[in-house]
């Protein structure tokens, strides 16, 4: 069934062994079976999964190169040092598997959170299931909002509208009908059958899905669902500053390998130590550290009601430092309530509630708390009416319409904004009977609205009209109406709501409103919670102004109302442009652009499923606060990724100008290739701790920020720091062990791993290091790498290493240069980053 959408429906129903009644449950539990079984089949097993993650772990082109050295050695018969070089290898890219393999599992599971399902019929009865639940002959339901689990054939639609942009590219939304369709051709040009992965964005159909996963035509072109995430900014700094190092340490190792040669030293090991250097001191557990950090953070925002959907974006939520959202269910309680339901001249009308309550209970779009307000409202009986056709809500019709029908006649209810229902019609219902909607009573109905929507209602017209066919309606019978009555409804800020807006500000994150509200009850509700409205700024005056224009406005503006869903986006991106890093919080098929165009996009776990494929962020609760407490463990998973960057690029910074320039003035090598490898293995035992560290609360009081200048500065002068302390090192052991290298170079490899391990603890707080606690596991992993250092010096596991016992007095000059080390970088400390930054 390559073309399916050239079949007939019965035919294709016949065949997939499936009714317009859906699946037989037992039927469909034994597709699902064999449908898993056919996906693990294809699939790629764990195992190998596991060997490209441990393969991963050398992909550094001085990782291969330095395996590639070891090799040669092999066949040069150089065994003995080479199978010590292998192993500190082996067991550096098996640690960072292990590490990277748990932190993947970690946010695998917190993924499953947030898992999509679809609306199928089976036996008759409607369920919502899983989106790999979903089989070839089940019947789905699809409502504005839904992602389509696989291709299927329409069988009903009704003003279906369906993005296909992850399919064709198409950015407009086309229309979709039930019927035969002769199209060959194009996807775009296919009328009567929607594909996996697009979402539709208006109206409701049902579908029988003929294919899914690998089968769909999603699925052959190997696209995955979601849209390809680029790199943030965040990783873009890191990767490009991770890859200059790289270059740097390379050249500068090819000089020291020429001019060690020159020297007459041997050619073998001047190759060896050259590229250890390089492998040495370029950070190649970045990529590691990163999603252990972060995984470690995802796991964390769990407690908090959060779910990262996409990991890069928790470093980005701890950069915003704008939030835009709608009001309702974020600044409001989210729960609506019908006030009243008048007739124009202000009076309570039971026709104009009995005609909002039909209209709400008979449509089936996506459920909305409006709706829900009125059905919970009143109650009718509703057995004398049926259900003919319907119109469902768009949000630039800003109209829901609904089509029922009695014994006596079929009426067309529509309800939605005021403005929107006043343009169809052209009579109005008043108590001397009906009458032709003039000028008069067109102000009398926009007076009542204005009066209503200033005391913070949210107000929306009700209109009629008799239609005598007994036929379906379309969006072009929206006319000639007669407007009955307003009805409005109250949604009152949350408790407190004002006070979290505060604490956001103290955190610096400023909030912007935007909704589709009306400027009156926008501006109403500003008022009461503390917002500043010197200038609001509404949907058509955004029409009228050009980019440059509204970008030079955004940021004085604290409330937009009356906005389309492009104009959501418009107002992120130009945010964006004027240097602001922007969440955006948003959970309906309208917030779906403004979602994707923010830096972070926050939904909710109840909103409708495209929004939560387009988010970042799902919250379990949707409160200011959770967000805000979101936004604090993103700066934190950011300030300990960056204490990563910071002391490992100081660190091997310096220790390139101290090998370097000691690898010219001696006769021999400072220190062997497998002793650099072995220093680089230990010094990453406690930088992974440093995933959970404790973070010092003045660093979150900010959004982070990438800065390269400032680590650019922050490496030279804690690297060149470090090399001062290891020539002094360097001069008291070349004076007494010049004659002797083995007891030089472990003196120096000594010095070089405490102050490591010191400065650690120094440069992971700004406060002075005893006043900021560190986590329990950078302790405990900091005194385990400690005592593996001395197990390895004082057993016979030092020969491997080439390590002696140095005597007591050269032992204790070497504490007290590293203690006078730490007091410099205390002191250093201060300096650059109260200066500096």
């Amino acid at each position: 069934m390559e073309q399916f959408w050239l079949q007939d429906a019965n035919a294709l129903l016949t065949c997939l062994g499936s009714s317009r009644e859906g699946l037989e449950q037992g039927s469909a539990i034994e597709r699902i079976r064999q449908q898993k079984a056919g996906e693990n089949l294809v699939g790629r097993k764990p195992w190998i999964s596991d060997l490209l993650l441990l393969l991963s772990q050398y992909r550094s082109p001085l990782v291969i190169l330095l395996v590639f050295a070891v090799m040669l050695s092999i066949v040069l018969q150089e065994y003995s040092e080479s199978a010590i070089i292998a192993v500190v290898l082996l067991l550096t890219g098996v640690f960072g598997f292990f590490q990277e393999r748990t932190a993947g599992k970690a946010v695998e599971r917190l993924k499953q959170l947030t898992h999509i399902k679809a609306c199928v019929k089976r036996n008759g009865v409607t369920r919502d299931v899983f989106f790999e639940e979903v089989v070839p002959g089940d019947i789905l339901l699809l409502n504005a909002g839904d992602i389509v689990p696989g291709d299927a054939f329409l069988l009903e639609s009704n003003d279906l509208h369906v993005n296909e942009a992850p399919l064709t590219g198409e950015s407009f939304p086309v229309a979709k009908f039930a019927g035969s369709c002769s199209v060959t051709g194009p996807l775009s040009k296919i009328t009567n059958a929607v594909f996996n992965g697009t979402s539709v964005t208006n109206g409701s159909a049902t579908a029988l899905v003929v294919h899914t996963g690998r089968n769909t035509v999603l699925g052959k072109i190997g696209r995955s669902l979601q849209q390809a995430e680029w790199p943030t900014a965040f990783e873009k700094g890191i990767y490009k500053f991770g890859y200059l190092l790289m270059y740097l340490t390379f050249v500068i190792s090819g000089i020291i390998l020429i001019i060690n040669v020159l020297q007459g030293k041997p050619v073998f090991d001047s190759v060896l130590f050259a590229l250890a250097l390089a492998v040495g001191l370029t950070p190649e557990l970045l990529p590691a550290i990163m999603t252990i950090t972060l995984s470690a953070g995802a796991k964390r925002m769990v407690q908090k009601k959060v779910i990262v959907r996409k990991l890069a974006a928790l470093q980005n939520l701890g950069e915003i430092d704008l939030l835009c959202c709608d009001k309702t269910g974020t600044i409001t309680t989210g729960i609506m309530v019908l006030n009243n339901a008048v007739n124009i001249e202000g009076d309570e009308s039971a026709k104009v509630l009995l005609y909002v309550y039909l209209n709400a209970y008979f449509q089936s779009g996506f459920s909305n708390p409006i709706d829900e307000a009125i059905k919970h409202a009143a109650s009718y009986d509703t057995s004398g009416y049926r259900k003919i056709g319907e119109v469902p809500y768009d949000f630039h019709r800003k109209r829901l319409s609904v089509l029922i029908g009695n014994e006596q006649q079929c009426t067309m209810i529509t309800k939605g904004a005021v403005h929107n229902i006043l343009a169809v019609c052209n009579t109005v219902d008043t108590k001397d009977g009906k009458t032709v909607l003039d000028a008069v009573l067109a102000g009398q109905i926009e007076r009542a609205f204005e009066r209503f929507s200033s005391q913070g209602y949210r107000t929306l017209g009700i209109c009629y009209k008799a239609v005598t066919a007994d036929a379906g309606i379309t969006k072009e019978d929206e006319t000639d109406m007669t407007f009955l009555g307003l009805m409005t409804l109250s949604d009152v800020p949350k408790n407190d709501i004002a006070a979290s807006i505060n604490q956001l500000k103290d955190v610096g994150i400023a909030l912007k409103i935007i909704t589709g509200d009306n400027r009156f009850v926008a501006a109403h509700l500003a008022a009461q919670i503390d917002v500043q409205t010197e200038r609001l700024i509404c949907g058509g005056d955004m029409e009228q102004m050009d980019d440059d224009a509204l970008r030079g406005m955004v940021n004085q503006v604290n409330v937009f109302a009356e906005v389309l869903p492009e104009q959501k986006e418009r107002i992120v991106k130009l945010l964006r442009q004027t240097g602001h890093t922007v969440g955006y919080l948003g959970d309906g098929i309208n917030d779906v652009n403004a979602l994707r165009g923010a830096d972070v996009g926050i939904s909710i776990e109840n909103a409708v499923d495209v929004a939560k494929e387009a988010a970042d962020i799902v919250l379990l609760d949707r409160n200011i606060d959770v967000i805000r407490e979101g936004v604090m463990e993103g700066r934190r998973t950011f300030e300990n990724t960056m204490k990563y960057i910071y002391i490992t690029i100081s660190a091997n910074f310096g220790n390139m100008i101290s090998m370097a320039v000691a690898s010219l003035v001696l006769p021999f090598l400072p220190i062997l290739p497998v002793q650099i490898l072995l220093n680089n293995f230990l010094s990453d035992l406690p930088a992974i701790a440093l995933a959970s560290d404790n973070v010092d609360k003045e660093t979150q009081l900010q959004p982070a920020r990438w800065n390269l200048k400032y680590i650019g500065r922050f490496m030279f002068v804690f690297g060149l720091q470090s090399s001062i302390f290891d020539f002094v090192t360097f001069g008291v052991l070349y004076r007494y062990f010049y004659s002797a290298p083995a007891l030089l170079r472990t003196g120096w490899f000594m010095e070089s791993f405490l102050s490591e391990i010191v400065i650690l603890f120094v440069l992971r707080t700004r406060l002075f290091f005893l006043k900021s606690k560190p986590s329990r596991s950078l302790l405990f992993s900091s005194a385990f790498t400690c005592v593996l250092f001395v197990v390895i010096l004082y057993t016979p596991l030092s020969k491997a290493f080439a390590f002696y016992r140095l005597p007591v007095p050269i032992l204790m000059i070497i504490l007290l240069i590293v203690a006078a080390y730490m007091a410099a970088a205390e002191v250093t400390k201060k300096w650059i980053m109260n200066k500096i930054r």
